[in-house]
Order: C-alpha cells, then sequence, then structure tokens
C-alpha cells in the first residue's frame, strides 16, 4: 500500500463487516477505527511492512478482545460489589446520597474519591488530573453545597 488512505479505503469496511459477525458491530467499527487511528499514527514504520493490512487486523482483534475480557471481569466485580439499595439506607443517608449525586462531576468525583475511597489529596489531583489546589477547593465547595442542600430549618 502506497498511503495509509489507501489501505483504510481497501480494508476498512471489509475489515469491520468480518468482525461484527463475530462481536457486537458497534464495537467492531469502534475497534478497527481505533486500529487505524494507531496505523497512521506509525504509517512511517508500518509502510515498510510486508503487511500493514494484517497489522491492522491483529490490533483491531486484540482490542476486541482485551474489551470482551475487561467487560467480563466487570461484570463479575459488579456481582460481588452492590451498592447498598435505597431501601437499606436511613432517611439521612439518603438525603446524603440525593445531595452527593446533585454536585457536579469532577466535585462529586472528589468527594467520593477523597471521603469514601480515603484517597489522600495528592491521589485524587493524580487521579483527576488536577492541580492539589484545585482538589481542595472542590472538596471546600462540595462541603459548602452540601451543608446548604443537608441543613435542616427548625422554623
Amino acid at each position: 500500500m502506497s498511503s495509509i488512505d489507501d489501505l483504510f479505503a481497501a480494508e476498512y469496511e471489509r475489515l469491520v463487516r468480518s468482525l461484527a459477525v463475530a462481536f457486537d458491530p458497534i464495537d467492531a467499527a469502534d475497534a478497527v477505527q481505533e486500529a487505524f487511528v494507531q496505523a497512521d499514527r506509525r504509517w512511517p514504520e508500518l509502510a515498510g511492512y510486508d503487511d500493514p493490512a494484517g497489522w491492522v487486523r491483529r490490533v483491531a482483534l486484540h482490542r476486541l478482545l482485551n474489551g470482551e475480557r475487561n467487560r467480563r471481569r466487570r461484570e463479575e466485580i459488579l456481582r460481588t460489589i452492590r451498592p447498598v439499595a435505597d431501601a437499606d439506607l436511613t432517611a439521612d443517608l439518603l438525603d446524603l446520597r440525593r445531595a452527593v449525586a446533585a454536585l457536579p462531576d469532577r466535585m462529586r468525583a472528589t468527594v467520593c474519591l477523597h471521603y469514601l475511597a480515603d484517597l489522600s489529596v495528592a491521589e485524587v489531583a493524580a487521579a483527576l488530573a488536577v492541580t492539589e489546589g484545585t482538589v481542595k477547593s472542590n472538596l471546600h465547595d462540595a462541603r459548602t453545597r452540601l451543608r446548604q442542600f443537608l441543613e435542616v430549618s427548625d422554623v
């Protein structure tokens, strides 16, 4: 193949169609597309291969097989770790769950990682790819919002 575009034109549709028989069609299309993205990045090296299409097929197939393996692992874990059902929570804990759920995504993740997963500020910052100052600010803002949400009026 003289270019990645030629390889894509010759192989993409056929590879997606064939892998979609054995795997979810959307997953197959995603895996093949990702394989071509990787091939594009490495084209100067792959252009010298005897069979660059074979490399793309292998990458797409490995991606699909790893995805299946990861999906099975995730399902096994979820079968053993179930969140506490609302019926098993006190009214106060239900209120807290609702209050945390109402926080913006990043703030909610910060609160859960710090207070529930017991990660340090530095570990939360690394997990979220933000500065420690951002984590501290998110925690402060979250506590303020949670306090307001959970305040009980004596009136």
